[in-house]
């Protein structure tokens, strides 16, 4: 993944979640207000997990780990409490 160096500090660097990665209602408002970047949980599976690997996100949010966890290959279980991100997370997830 970094032509077999050891990854530094510096290669973690993510930007906040915008454009058509920030999750919007129909009115423009942010869905999630800490919505992670895909990239930053890409890294994070890709350091630390095998595929068919089990993830346990516990406060799921807008499901950015499930739609990691499937890309990558990974099973997931997502644990949210908040009904209004449940449906976020779902619908997500949907397509």
């Amino acid at each position: 993944m970094n032509g077999g160096k050891q990854m530094k500090d510096t290669d973690w660097t993510f930007g906040l979640c915008r454009g058509r990665e920030r999750l919007r209602d129909k009115n423009g408002i942010k869905s999630h207000p800490t919505q992670k970047p895909l990239k930053l949980i890409q890294q994070i599976f890709l350091t630390s997990t095998k595929k068919r690997d089990l993830v346990l996100d516990p406060f799921m949010g807008s499901g950015t780990t499930a739609v990691v966890a499937n890309a990558l290959g990974r099973n997931w279980i997502g644990i949210e409490k908040d009904k209004k991100y449940v449906k976020v997370a779902n619908k997500r997830l949907q397509k």
